[in-house]
């Protein structure tokens, strides 16, 4: 096969490729949209009112009613408990724990000065 066949037969491949990729993107209605931002303030709201962890460096993302949780928390029981905290949230269907647990405290963490 000639070099200008590889070349044909390559650049097919990646449009089709590409135009795949595309077509596998999802966007959110407007309604999903709103309903993620009410879940993320719901489990926001449910974090903050719990005066038994500290939840400064959490950050949380909806998405149909799964909420990933992700930034750091200082022990287990911060761990633990913002995970029942955003289960407990109106909209919330299940949590992934994405948080890191930083042993050191915030002085080792890279949210320190």
């Amino acid at each position: 096969m000639n070099r200008y066949m590889k070349r044909c037969l390559g650049a097919t491949a990646i449009v089709s490729f590409l135009v795949g990729a595309a077509a596998c993107v999802t966007t959110k209605s407007p309604e999903q949209a709103a309903q993620d931002r009410a879940t993320e303030n719901a489990v926001r709201s449910a974090l903050q009112a719990d005066a038994h962890i500290y939840t400064d460096h959490i950050k949380i993302h909806a998405d149909k009613g799964v909420v990933h949780l992700s930034g750091y928390v200082w022990n287990d029981f911060d761990m633990y408990t913002a995970q029942q905290d955003a289960l407990s949230a109106d909209g919330v269907t299940r949590v992934v724990n994405d948080m890191e647990l930083e042993l050191e405290g915030i002085g080792n963490s890279p949210y320190s000065d």
